[in-house]
Parts: structure tokens; sequence; C-alpha cells
């Protein structure tokens, strides 16, 4: 919530009005400026990610999930931000979702992006492999990040997820 003061003729109200904030979205993380990941934000809080600075979006909920939001391109488009969909699978992710993926953050350049999927688990997964994959030497680091984030998260645990694991390790060996 936000309170606006407004003076009229040297009355001055306050008034308390709520704006859902796109920094709200569930399990939201700023890696830099320019690179944001989350879970899957409300309709409400995709609205503001213009007001934030967004200029791209980047999906990886597949539709058959019960949080895509099939109007998500349309609240974006509104508001001027470039849509872009990856549909990843969370239990079997393949080499073409990475693929996929990649070549979508490599498009985005030096405009802010919003990377979200159900809980940012996914999101920041992937975020990770483009990150290390611009700076390999930043991997230590980068995946205490990724372990930090998937440990707010309610019930996921980078160590013991041995599919995610295996297939960020894999792919970014691939693409090396």
């Amino acid at each position: 919530m936000r309170c606006i003061a407004l003076t009229l003729v040297g009355l001055t109200l306050s008034v308390t009005a709520a704006f859902a904030e796109l920094s709200d979205a569930r399990n939201f993380y700023q890696y830099s400026e320019s690179v944001l990941t989350a879970g899957q934000p409300t309709k409400d809080q995709l609205k503001s990610a213009g007001a934030a600075g967004v200029e791209v979006v980047i999906s990886i909920v597949p539709p058959s999930e019960s949080v895509y939001n099939p109007d998500q391109g349309d609240i974006l488009a509104a508001q001027g931000i470039e849509y872009i969909h990856v549909p990843v699978n969370w239990r079997a992710p393949d080499d073409a979702s990475f693929d996929a993926f990649m070549a979508a953050m490599d498009s985005v350049g030096d405009r802010k992006v919003l990377v979200h999927c159900w809980a940012n688990a996914r999101a920041s997964a992937l975020v990770y492999a483009h990150r290390v994959l611009s700076a390999p030497d930043t991997q230590p680091e980068e995946f205490e990040t990724l372990r930090s984030v998937w440990s707010d998260v309610a019930g996921y645990n980078l160590d013991a997820d041995t599919t995610w694991q295996s297939y960020l390790a894999d792919n970014i060996a691939r693409v090396q």
C-alpha cells in the first residue's frame, strides 16, 4: 500500500491506496538492474511491470499449469512490453526448451527483463544457466544465489533435486 498526500488550497488529505507492486510477486529476486525473476505475478502485478521499468517478460509457465495466465500477453502489450513465452516442463525439462530460453535471453540484450515461472525455481535456474554461460568464472557465486532463491520457496531443495541439477549441468556443458 502507498499513502498519497494531496494538497488542495492549503488542505492536505492523505489517501491510502492499494497498488500491486511487481516486487511483491512470489519469491521475487533481482539479480541486477536489468534481470528480475519471480513466481507467477498476479494480473495487478503484471499491470505494474511497465512502471517498474520492465521492457520484456519471459514466461516459462506451460499453458497446462493452473497458474498460467492466458491474458498475460495482452496485459503486457498494453504497456508496450514485449512478451516471450518459452514453456518449460518442471518434471521433464528438455534441451529444446533450454535452447529456446537461451535464445530468448540473448534477444533481450540490455533491456530490463522479468523471467517468471510458477514459483521462481525454473526461472531462477535458467537465469543461472544464462549468467554462467555469459561469465563462466561466476559459477560458484551464481550457484549459491540459485540455492538461496530455491530455499525461499517452500518444498524446493536444489541440493536434493537431481533432475534440475543434471539438466543444468548437462545443458551448460553442451552449449559451452
